[in-house]
């Protein structure tokens, strides 16, 4: 093997694990624009007139008027989608189609700062850095996809939170976090 293709396929290897290394979850909101059930995958144009291809996962969580199944989408449909997003692909994970009791709802990504028990205020550091305070009074939980209580969470847990807003207001409805389990 000469040595410029042994340097080519160093260098393919290292954007390979960097880019893996940098895939980070995220979110997306838009329309669908089709769906395709035998690739699983869907096409979404966001607000920018983007369009941005998601591939769905056997773990995959769509949320229709707050019920969730494994498979409830079609174009048209007003989504926020949370994303693996990887180097080559976009994986989705969770995507909240926004209609009938869901229209106002929103997803939101960050990390946990901090919970207070006795006032019920869960804060969170959003994506963009913010630190956001919000009630959790009338909010569930959830790690790993069971419902836990707001005491379980962990200071750090990168946490997916739901929120209905209305008339100015906005009310957080759902955190959710995955852990890995050791």
């Amino acid at each position: 093997m000469n040595r410029k293709s042994i340097w080519g396929f160093a260098i393919l290897a290292a954007l390979l694990l960097c880019g893996a290394a940098s895939a980070a979850d995220t979110i997306a909101a838009g329309h669908v624009k089709r769906v395709n059930a035998e690739k699983r995958e869907f096409v979404m144009v966001d607000g920018n007139n983007k369009e941005i291809t998601f591939k769905l996962s056997d773990n995959t969580v769509m949320n229709r008027g707050g019920r969730e199944s494994q498979s409830d989408l079609s174009g048209g449909d007003s989504v926020y989608v949370y994303h693996d997003a990887g180097l080559l692909t976009w994986t989705a994970k969770y995507v909240l189609i926004r209609e009938g009791d869901s229209k106002n709802w929103e997803l939101a990504h960050g990390k946990l700062k901090g919970y207070d028990g006795e006032k019920l205020n869960f804060t969170y550091t959003s994506d963009g850095g913010r630190d956001m305070t919000h009630s959790a009074a009338f909010a569930r939980a959830w790690v790993n996809n069971r419902e836990v209580q707001f005491d379980d969470l962990q200071i750090g847990d990168s946490v997916l939170l739901m929120f209905a807003r209305s008339g100015g207001k906005t009310d957080l409805l759902w955190v959710m976090c995955e852990r890995r389990e050791y």
